[in-house]
């Protein structure tokens, strides 16, 4: 198929539902809650979370909404701009993308992030792929797509 800007957004309006960035969000705070565990385990305080730290996070993983500035913001300012919203700031952009990777893929002895390939074809790395480079980039996974839904 032939993309343009314009039928590119509207798939992926149609592909991001709220259903699916909620999935999601719920799929990468389980990812990092089991990280945070086990440091806690590697610095021998595997029960150094309050039990009101214990009910918050339990809170923000049912409903996918954390107050404040964190992951859940910057994974919802991407998944927005995939689904056409227009970047307000690229510095603003940046500094989503930059939280989604390091909360996600920066090993605590690393300087930068070591992000795998299988990341850019989960929900959320379209999204940033979308927000760092432009919808152009993710053409080829919407060909992919259209092409399973023919099948």
């Amino acid at each position: 198929m032939t993309w343009t800007k314009e039928v590119a957004f509207a798939k992926l309006q149609d592909i991001y539902t709220d259903k699916v960035m909620q999935d999601e969000k719920r799929r990468v705070f389980q990812q990092v809650y089991r990280h945070l565990y086990e440091h806690l385990d590697d610095l021998a305080v595997k029960s150094g979370l309050k039990e009101e730290a214990q009910k918050q996070l339990k809170f923000f993983k049912e409903y996918t909404f954390m107050p404040g500035d964190n992951l859940f913001q910057s994974m919802r300012y991407v998944f927005l701009m995939a689904r056409g919203e227009k970047e307000k700031d690229p510095r603003e952009t940046e500094s989503h993308l930059n939280r989604i990777y390091r909360s996600l893929f920066q090993p605590a002895g690393l300087k930068n992030p070591y992000i795998p390939d299988s990341f850019w074809s989960t929900p959320l790395g379209v999204a940033c792929l979308v927000a760092q480079e432009g919808v152009e980039s993710v053409y080829p996974i919407l060909d992919e797509i259209m092409e399973e839904e023919q099948n």
